[in-house]
């Protein structure tokens, strides 16, 4: 549809209805005109006009999902401005956090007694009295990567340059462990979900009195997998990633619940469903050693204003500090050129695993979302493998796979192939409404170690053996 016959339905519903608004209007158009991207476009501007970005984007994102038409690219635009937007906003309100806690410890730090003054004689008593302790935290382990050529000596001081500079605000002494530099990912950054097979020493810091507690340095790249400091700081981090990993896959799921729903579930059962409202195979149950039962869940916590922030105490992380640069919901990332598929938070990549893709270009680009999550989808000879998940109703699918040699190449009609572990994997993790972006670009490949598997097992509920699909294989 072009402008001029949009701008009739508009004036046709406005003189049928004079009491209502342009969002009246907007809404009933995306209604009776669900692929009309132009459409969708001015319900996301009306929305955004109105202060609701969440809102705005959804509309954005539905608008990114019709065929190529007016204000398909304009749509396109107003939706990485928005999250251009929104993602300055975070930043700002970070630096404000920043720097009223280091506003918080200057004053300490400058107006406390010294360590020499005699305190009040009126508080002696209550010094006197052991004050409550404080659950700690689990040991906390951080992978970085370092350039590889340093010396061991230099990699020790730059390691304790991050160690000192990066996590003021820890009381609790930390494991650092530096890998070799990774192409395509940041230096003396977190790696959050990488799997540190080769690595070039391990730090552990205290933050308190700013001391290397213990440290081993080797000489060249390698597993040192006898190395006793360094076989404890693998298991502490193999721990500490699934919790991230089960926190995570939790807060997605209940972001894109309120984003298709408008409210937060009553309880985290209701993400595990049955089809065709499996957001989750199941909930994830915290380890052994993390001290509680189940996640805790506080949705009168939550901030439509700041839905995806304030996510942190709906779904708090626990044992562990957040990560220094935060979460942020899932999204999948295809690059048609290499035959990558990666599942990223925010610029953290969680998990990277190779696939096969359509031929002669069948394999759509832009943005999607799940739109189901089907258990053992049928079809003949098992062609779909153990998982599907659609992302246009149109046929096209991430699926497992009865072919794994067609994994790395383009054969299929549209479809994504991949390794049905690995479907599994992303079946996991991922819940219904989260994005998939699908380019042809030429996006980093570099050697992503991931870390140990993470499986949901799937439910009979989430099967559909009445229905005999015909995707895009």
């Amino acid at each position: 549809m072009d402008k001029v016959s949009f701008l009739q339905e508009k004036s046709t519903f406005h003189m049928k209805h004079p009491d209502q608004s342009d969002l009246s209007f907007y809404r009933w158009f995306t209604v009776q005109h669900p692929d009309e991207a132009i459409g969708w476009y001015h319900l996301g501007r009306e929305r955004a006009a109105h202060g609701d970005r969440e809102q705005a984007l959804a509309a954005f994102r539905k608008a990114l999902h019709t065929k190529p038409g007016p204000y398909y690219n304009e749509a396109r635009e107003a939706y990485q401005e928005l999250l251009r937007e929104r993602k300055q906003e975070e930043w700002r309100k970070r630096a404000r956090l920043l720097f009223a806690s280091l506003l918080f410890l200057y004053v300490q730090f400058a107006f406390s007694p010294g360590p020499l003054t005699e305190p009040p004689r009126s508080s002696t008593a209550a010094a006197l009295q052991p004050s409550p302790a404080k659950a700690p935290f689990l040991p906390h382990v951080e992978v970085i990567a370092v350039p590889a050529n340093l010396s061991a000596a230099q990699r020790e001081v730059q390691v304790r340059r991050y160690a000192e500079s990066r996590r003021p605000s820890l009381a609790q002494p930390y494991t650092v462990i530096a890998v070799p530099e990774v192409a395509g990912a940041p230096l003396y950054t977190p790696l959050l979900f990488y799997q540190p097979k080769s690595v070039l020493g391990v730090m552990r810091y205290h933050p308190l009195n700013r001391t290397v507690i213990q440290q081993k340095w080797f000489d060249r790249p390698g597993t040192y997998d006898q190395d006793q400091m360094l076989r404890q700081a693998r298991a502490a981090l193999t721990k500490e990633q699934l919790v991230l990993e089960h926190v995570l896959t939790l807060r997605n799921a209940l972001y894109r619940y309120y984003q298709q729903k408008g409210s937060l579930p009553a309880g985290l059962s209701h993400l595990a469903g049955a089809y065709p409202g499996n957001y989750l195979p199941q909930i994830p149950v915290p380890p052994p050693g993390l001290g509680i039962l189940a996640y805790s869940y506080r949705p009168d916590l939550f901030s439509p204003e700041s839905a995806w922030e304030s996510m942190r105490d709906v779904l708090p992380l626990p044992g562990y500090p957040e990560p220094l640069i935060p979460l942020e919901p899932l999204q999948i990332h295809l690059s048609e050129s290499t035959h990558t598929l990666r599942l990223v938070s925010g610029t953290q990549v969680i998990r990277s695993y190779p696939v096969g893709i359509g031929k002669n270009g069948s394999t759509p680009e832009g943005y999607f979302t799940i739109l189901q999550k089907i258990n053992h989808p049928r079809g003949h000879d098992n062609i779909y493998g153990t998982r599907g998940m659609v992302f246009q109703s149109s046929g096209y699918a991430i699926h497992g796979t009865n072919h794994p040699e067609s994994i790395g190449t383009s054969v299929s009609l549209g479809c994504i192939r991949m390794l049905n572990a690995a479907v599994e994997e992303l079946y996991s993790f991922v819940s219904l409404g989260t994005e998939v972006i699908l380019s042809d670009s030429q996006a980093p490949v570099y050697p992503w170690s991931n870390p140990s598997p993470f499986v949901l097992e799937a439910r009979p509920e989430e099967e559909t053996p009445q229905v005999i699909y015909q995707w895009l294989h």
